[in-house]
Order: structure tokens, then sequence, then C-alpha cells
């Protein structure tokens, strides 16, 4: 036999041994197998590696590893954790997981059951109510969450709650107060996302020349910018400037 496919045999055996022997998820035993070499070198950069240095950059890239080959694997693992231990912070936690993997109706039965005793009025999981309703095209659902947010809680101030408060006016065709929401809004967050919106509802109103003028101070005020914050807010600075040479070009 070659020396290159014992070397293989040998790397199979070694990787298949540290995932039986660490409790890794069996996935790991059919990648190894499916793809010799290539399979042992994904486990040792991901799994291996990581374990023998420790680090926290490590554990990321393993996280990252995980959800690339079985992104339900979080929602496994919260969904068992609550069978065990139904709290607040179970259901919030699926809840949150379950938005995230664009599962909305589900994540706003978690997080209205998660409204509850001391925690009926709790902003986070209202935020969150909020944001599962909208997701489902909820938006009187949605402002309500909020309303009732602000209502328990006067001291609470979140800008993501803020835009999702004007979107849900906007939502219900309520451009007035959405505009009010928006130029509030746009004088104190910090991400461009808010002005991008709000540019779009003056667009849609054919409010052209007020649409270009906001979307014009968006980037100058990018450009005048640490470079940290055009990095952060890349998505919302290039749909900016998409939407602003759509308008240019009449």
């Amino acid at each position: 036999m070659p020396l290159l496919a014992l070397l293989v045999i040998a790397c199979q055996v070694t990787c298949g041994l540290h995932v039986v022997r660490s409790g890794q998820e069996r996935y790991w035993l059919y990648l190894i197998i499916a793809l010799p070499g290539l399979g042992c070198l994904i486990y040792f950069l991901g799994i291996m590696l990581p374990d023998l240095l420790g680090s926290r950059r490590g554990r990321q890239t393993l996280n990252r590893l995980h959800d690339s080959i079985d992104p339900q694997r979080h929602l496994r693992a919260l969904r068992d954790e609550l069978e065990i231990r139904d709290t607040r912070d179970t259901r919030v936690n699926l809840a949150d997981e379950l938005l995230r993997m664009g599962q909305a109706e589900e994540a706003a039965q978690h997080y209205q059951a998660a409204l509850r005793g001391i925690h009926s009025d709790a902003p986070d999981i209202l935020l969150g109510l909020a944001r599962a309703r909208f997701a489902l095209g909820d938006f009187a659902g949605c402002q309500a969450s909020l309303d009732q947010l602000i209502a328990h809680n006067p001291d609470f101030r979140s800008a993501d709650g803020h835009l999702l408060y004007a979107r849900a006016l906007e939502g219900q065709g309520n451009d007035l107060k959405a505009e009010e929401e928006y130029r509030a809004l746009g004088s104190y967050s910090a991400s461009p996302e808010a002005n991008y919106r709000y540019a779009l509802l003056l667009r849609r109103q054919g409010r052209q020349r007020e649409a270009i003028e906001l979307l014009q101070q968006i980037h100058t005020h990018a450009r005048r910018s640490a470079r940290h914050y055009r990095t952060l807010h890349k998505e919302w600075l290039d749909l900016s400037q998409k939407a602003l040479l759509d308008l240019q070009r009449g």
C-alpha cells in the first residue's frame, strides 16, 4: 500500500478516536470517512487545534465550523435545555435563536410565554416579541409590544427598538408619524440605517430632492468618519449609495 494511503488511514483513525473520546458530534465521523484527507484536515483545524490551544479565537472558529456544517445544533441544544429548565432565560434564548434562524412564528410564542410573573413587562422580552411580530408582518402587533415596553419601562433606551417602532408605523401606512420617528432617530442614532430608511420613505412620497439631500448627508458623514465607522456600517452605506445613484439618474 502506498505510503500516502497509509498516512491518510492513520490520520482517519487518529481523528476518529478523538471524535469518540472527546464526545464530539457524530457528523464529524461521517466527514472524516467521506472525505479522506480533507475531512481530517478540517477536523484538525476546527476541533483538535483549538482544543490544544484552548484559545478564545479557537472556540470562535470551532463555532463557525459547527454552524456551517450543522446550523441547527444551537437550536437542538436550546430545545433540550428548555425541556430540563423552563425559565425566563431558556425561553428567551430559544426565542432569540429561532428568530435568528428565520422561525419568527415559534419565536413569538416563546417570547410571549416568557412574559409572565415579574417578567410580564420585561423590556428585552417585549423588544424580542416586537421583532418577531415585525418579521411576521404583524406591524400593529409589533407597535403594541413596543407601546407596552414604553409604558412600563419609561427609562429604557434602544435605538434598535426606536427604529423598529418607526418601521412598524410605516408598515401600517402611518407615514406622518413614521417620519417624525425617523427624524428623531436620525438625530442621535450612530447607524445610518434610520436615515437610509427615512430617505426611502421620502422617495416613496415623491419628495425626491429631500431624499437626495438626506442620502448625500449620509455619505458626507461617512467620508468624515473613521474607517471603523465605514466598515461597521458598510451594508447601509452601500445601500444608501445605490439609492442615491438611482435617484440622481431620475
